[in-house]
């Protein structure tokens, strides 16, 4: 959702956008000879063919490691293990981190973001518990004063026992 939201945001000049440094080769063999006198389906054309070319090999690299680890992950579901055996060193040091003493997991969950709550609603929340907190204070510091103020009644009406109240 977020990448979806970013990319509603973030706009490419153009349809065909190269990656660094193929940028290079869009510019100098595409853009300078063919763009100002091609029509614009022409152009883009050309364009498709040079992607595809140019990104032909990437993909096909990608998708032979992407085939071999899934590969393996379906022999070590089949086998019953879970998907991955590699440990990495952060797993191997979770017995030793404590996540909790920092505070680090109270720290992400306060300022990770809720992209279902409007945040309008969420200030409002946060007044809530402010304006309850300012309640119970109000409230403490009442008895607070009217507990002194019954206690120095009692003490002026001259009993001066116990059981004057």
């Amino acid at each position: 959702m977020f990448a979806q939201k970013t990319m509603l945001f973030v706009r490419a000049p153009d349809e065909n956008v190269f990656i660094a440094p193929f940028n290079l080769i869009e510019i100098f063999l595409i853009a300078i000879p063919f763009e100002w006198w091609v029509s614009k389906k022409v152009y883009e054309r050309i364009n498709d063919y040079v992607m595809a070319t140019i990104y032909s090999p990437l993909l096909l690299i990608s998708a032979y490691f992407e085939v071999r680890t899934a590969q393996d992950i379906a022999a070590n579901r089949a086998r019953g293990d879970g998907d991955d055996d590699t440990i990495e060193e952060w797993e191997q040091m979770t017995h030793q981190l404590d996540f909790e003493a920092d505070g680090w997991s109270k720290r992400v969950l306060g300022v990770k973001s809720n992209l279902e709550e409007d945040a309008n609603v969420t200030e409002v929340r946060k007044l809530r518990e402010e304006v309850e907190k300012l309640k119970e204070l109000i409230e403490q510091l009442h008895k607070t004063v009217v507990g002194n103020v019954g206690d120095s009644s009692g003490a002026s009406n001259g009993g001066g026992g116990e059981g004057a109240h």
